[in-house]
């Protein structure tokens, strides 16, 4: 089974078919499914595909030349450089239509910094009669910097709960949190879980044994990542599966402010870490926290880092099932709020959002009167609108009180329009939000699951 994920292969194949040559950017961390994409793009389509290498600019021309010469045509041999391979790429889409990827395309940037500008001017005079779709794959780390000057975007995301769980249609709500909070949707690593044991031993196998797949994983990548590994260790270790401000950070590391910021930004271009901060406020904002964004890293740093003497004496199964196995259960339940704000964002695909989800994700600051930290662990913000959210993990039906609790916040937004959001496990008494007005809607963790199959279904299931 293929999933759409934000529709990116139903908006490249729109623009195929348009048969308008184009250009566009296709963003991705590792281990996102972009190989998977591609394949799918490719069916029963004339497709180039080409791999840079981290090379000389020359070097991987006389690549591309031979790839084009035995691809699509012995003339590609007299060609000199990229624009002439572009051109008589668009005199052979005049007769076929012609889909090209440059994947890595980063190496070619390297190596000779005018090939973006190159490109875009091809196509800016590129012939009626071509159809050349041209995909350009380019590390996620740089989407921020270089999306904003481009025409054409696309950021290859991991799964989300919602759509991960289609998967595994057997298997119970909460296991499926389980696999989401070590994995979080990152297809590269939900490969290695077996379906046919359960999550928990799936993690005993892949982490707490001296082969695990996972357990050399992280070390190999933060070496492979850093030469100063011990420094990101560190951090790492520091953050745990905590949110920590800048200072705590520190004051955990013996670094200064200014060196922690830039490892932190380094490790965040990596995708292991993410700096957050109230949805009210800008990227600028002096309150933000920091967390481990990769599932995998935050789990080894968690549960793996401290046993590794036990781990690699043998004593893995041990450790596993005396501290790991009874933390596991409230280790997946800390996954539900960001299943909440997943389901606030899809809400706003479907629709049926009071107010564009742009800006999802939690607020906290300080109480104007009674001076102390306040803090909503659902929130979302857009011009004069703001959504103030509440979840509650329980088996207990949810009453009236809730509600009123989350109103309290009010205060803190005088002048913009409340709308207010309640999540259980569970679900809540009956007439919960006719009592309450329209401002306000629950979900129990069911009805959202149902809502959201319904709507991937239809819309990203091929």
């Amino acid at each position: 089974m293929f999933l759409d994920k934000g529709n990116i292969l139903s908006d490249f194949n729109h623009l195929f078919d348009t048969k308008a040559s184009c250009h566009v950017s296709l963003y991705s961390h590792p281990g996102m499914g972009k190989s998977r994409l591609i394949q799918e793009l490719s069916n029963n389509k004339k497709t180039l595909y080409f791999k840079a290498a981290p090379l000389s600019f020359e070097e991987n021309m006389h690549r591309l030349r031979a790839l084009c010469t035995r691809q699509l045509h012995e003339d590609f041999q007299q060609t000199k450089g990229m624009t002439d391979i572009l051109k008589l790429m668009a005199k052979y889409s005049e007769q076929e239509s012609l889909l090209v990827i440059f994947d890595d395309f980063p190496h070619l940037l390297a190596a000779n910094r005018r090939i973006s500008t190159l490109i875009s001017s091809f196509f800016n005079r590129i012939s009626k009669d071509a159809n050349i779709f041209l995909i350009l794959c380019k590390s996620a780390s740089t989407y921020k910097k270089e999306s904003k000057k481009e025409k054409n975007t696309f950021l290859l995301r991991p799964f989300s709960f919602f759509e991960m769980r289609m998967f595994y249609p057997e298997m119970s709500l909460e296991d499926q949190m389980l696999l989401y909070s070590i994995t979080k949707g990152v297809p590269a690593y939900l490969q290695y879980f077996n379906p046919q044991l359960s999550v928990k031993d799936s993690i005993y196998h892949l982490f707490f044994q001296e082969k695990g797949i996972f357990y050399r994983f992280v070390p190999s990548k933060t070496r492979e990542y850093y030469s100063g590994s011990c420094i990101m260790r560190s951090i790492l270790l520091s953050l745990g599966q905590e949110e920590k401000k800048l200072q705590e950070v520190c004051d955990c590391t013996g670094l200064t402010t200014s060196a922690a910021s830039s490892l932190l930004l380094s490790l965040s271009s990596r995708n292991l870490t993410k700096r957050m901060v109230p949805v009210t406020e800008d990227q600028g904002s002096r309150r933000a926290v920091y967390t481990i964004s990769d599932g995998i890293f935050r789990f080894w740093y968690t549960y793996v880092f401290p046993y590794q003497s036990e781990i690699e004496s043998g004593q893995g199964k041990s450790i596993f099932n005396t501290f790991i196995l009874p933390e596991l259960d409230n280790y997946a339940k800390n996954i539900f709020k960001t299943i909440c704000k997943e389901f606030l964002i899809l809400t706003d695909e479907m629709g049926t959002a009071p107010f564009p989800m742009k800006n999802v994700g939690k607020w906290w600051g300080q109480h104007p009167t009674k001076k102390r930290t306040e803090t909503i662990p659902i929130a979302a913000y857009h011009d004069n609108n703001i959504l103030l959210g509440s979840c509650f993990w329980t088996d207990e039906w949810i009453d009236i009180d809730a509600l009123y609790k989350l109103q309290k916040h009010a205060s803190l937004f005088p002048d913009m329009e409340k709308w207010y959001y309640l999540f259980s496990k569970s679900d809540f008494v009956s007439g919960f939000e006719v009592i309450s007005g329209n401002h306000v809607h629950v979900f129990s963790l069911e009805q959202m699951c149902d809502i959201a199959d319904n709507y991937i279904t239809v819309h990203c299931k091929n």
